[in-house]
């Protein structure tokens, strides 16, 4: 690959955790890079949300470095408990009976950023404030409007959910609202297993249960007036309402901090590959977080980017194009899994419960499907 004397070899939009695991990534392979943020430096650093990392994922970032095993900043999940309410049907997945040390791993989502932050400091170009306002492919290079003026680059990769101006670097979007919202929140269950994740399907809807230090992260869907009436309750109201959809299989809820709702959508960009311009991450595809499949997701797109990159580096073309053959299938299948469970164990269509619950305790009889279904949520290192 060829740069100019003043352009990175790729220029990054995004300084998410996918843009810059990618950062990270082109570094170790001796590529240069620039990352533009358009907002600043320490804004990520209030974000309390928690990541749920497959093992393959822990894997990818321990190649740039980042380690999120205790008693670093991740929590593991040894096993995942999968239930629906007010009918039969459960599953418990463990890591052991796919054979590995851990499913995955929890980690904050200002913790996982200030780490990658912390590495890509001294390996890369980063730019805070710099809003991307448009690009245009020559062909021959990217040339990128920002806040901070003109910049050209060998290739662009959008990782932060793109922008107002993606559809004239020449992609769409399509988005598919499932008409929920996610209520957020982190709850203290002090009876609850450490190593567990909760999967419980409610009559709200998908309820989700992590383990994070002291305390568990919960992600509950539910419509948008539920969520906006539990959000307006009293503390105490909010913990009732979670241990009755819940159940008790965790503990007692004593607490709960920073409640919040936002939208839940499936949101997806085509191509994935426009010239030299390639978009990863939430840049290419936002899932629901029922199966916390997200993140993992992204870090494979930067993953195989970086791969094809280091294979062609005097093609950068070829090896956008590459990539974006690569990802389809792995893209495809994580996006129909995730679509379906969220159809699948939110429709109230009558009869459908029964079958929900014969579809959960056939898992726990056949160990072929459950290793499967296990495999997918751990997303091992050969995707």
């Amino acid at each position: 690959m060829t740069a100019g004397a003043t352009s990175p070899a790729v220029c990054i939009v995004g300084a998410g955790p996918v843009g810059l695991f990618l950062a990270l990534l082109l570094a170790r392979a001796g590529m240069r890079c620039r990352v533009l943020e358009a907002r600043g430096p320490s804004a990520a650093l209030g974000d309390r949300r928690s990541l749920a990392l497959s093992w393959g994922s822990h894997l990818r970032l321990c190649r740039v470095g980042i380690d999120v095993r205790p008693p670093g900043i991740g929590a593991p999940i040894l096993s995942v408990h999968v239930s629906q309410a007010r009918n039969a049907g459960r599953t418990v997945l463990s890591a052991a009976e796919v054979g590995l040390p851990a499913l995955g791993y929890v980690t904050p989502y200002q913790d996982l950023v200030q780490a990658l932050l912390e590495r890509a400091a001294s390996r890369c170009e980063l730019r805070f404030d710099t809003r991307v306002t448009g690009l245009h492919d020559n062909g021959r290079e990217v040339s990128i409007a920002s806040t901070d003026g003109e910049s050209g680059a060998d290739v662009v990769v959008i990782a932060d959910g793109g922008g107002e101006w993606l559809e004239g670097a020449g992609f769409s979007t399509r988005r598919h609202d499932y008409g929920v919202d996610a209520f957020v929140a982190t709850v203290k269950v002090p009876q609850a297993d450490r190593t567990t994740a909760y999967e419980r399907f409610t009559t709200s809807g998908p309820l989700a249960l992590l383990p994070a230090a002291q305390e568990h992260s919960l992600v509950w869907a539910m419509p948008p007036e539920e969520a906006a009436g539990l959000l307006a309750s009293p503390m105490m109201t909010q913990i009732e309402r979670i241990q009755q959809a819940f159940g008790w299989r965790a503990g007692r809820f004593t607490a709960i901090r920073d409640p919040a709702t936002f939208p839940l959508c499936l949101r997806t960009t085509q191509p994935l590959v426009h010239g030299r311009v390639a978009v990863i991450g939430n840049a290419a595809q936002s899932l629901h977080p029922v199966a916390g499949q997200g993140l993992n997701l992204g870090l494979r797109d930067a993953w195989s980017l970086t791969r094809e990159l280091e294979a062609r580096p005097q093609d950068p073309a070829g090896a956008l194009a590459a990539h974006a053959a690569a990802r389809r299938r792995d893209r495809a299948t994580t996006i129909g899994f995730t679509d379906t469970l969220v159809r699948l164990f939110s429709s109230g269509v009558p009869g459908l419960a029964a079958l929900r619950g014969a579809g959960l305790e056939s898992l726990d009889l056949l160990p072929l499907p459950r290793r499967v279904f296990a495999t997918t949520l751990s997303s091992p290192a050969d995707h």
